[in-house]
């Protein structure tokens, strides 16, 4: 993968997430859901029917697998970053491990954002049976 096309990459991924995640803003009309539904499939579309499917698909892979299990991941990412050539020999590329922490990035600012969008439980209506 050339640089530029990895540069690429990585700032749709990035744009992508950042789509979906306007989907969480409370308020939003059917319309507006379906526009940046529509934003983010244009994304996926770009780069799963390009060559470089694969790598598109492994950043979006690790991504998933940071989101549902990070500790795991973490483990993993640890374990790479301490025995690289074992990685590099079994086909790990360089591009492959700047996803892994793309990925982690993203991931971490998701929750950020979900947690911000959660009211604080101070602030939640007391409930008092009578």
């Amino acid at each position: 993968m050339h640089k530029e096309h990895e540069e690429a990459m990585r700032s749709d991924f990035s744009d992508r997430f950042g789509e979906s995640l306007k989907a969480l803003w409370p308020g939003l009309s059917t319309i507006e859901v379906t526009e940046i539904d529509r934003r983010v499939s244009e994304y996926d579309h770009r780069w799963t029917e390009g060559p470089y499917a694969m790598e598109w698909e492994f950043l979006h892979a690790c991504y998933r697998d940071w989101r549902d299990r990070p500790v795991e991941m973490r483990v993993f990412a640890e374990d790479v970053r301490a025995y690289p050539g074992v990685y590099t020999a079994n086909g790990l590329t360089e591009v492959a491990r700047r996803s892994i922490d793309q990925a982690d990035n993203v991931a971490r600012e998701e929750q950020s954002a979900i947690r911000a969008l959660r009211p604080a439980p101070e602030r939640l209506p007391i409930s008092r049976e009578r």
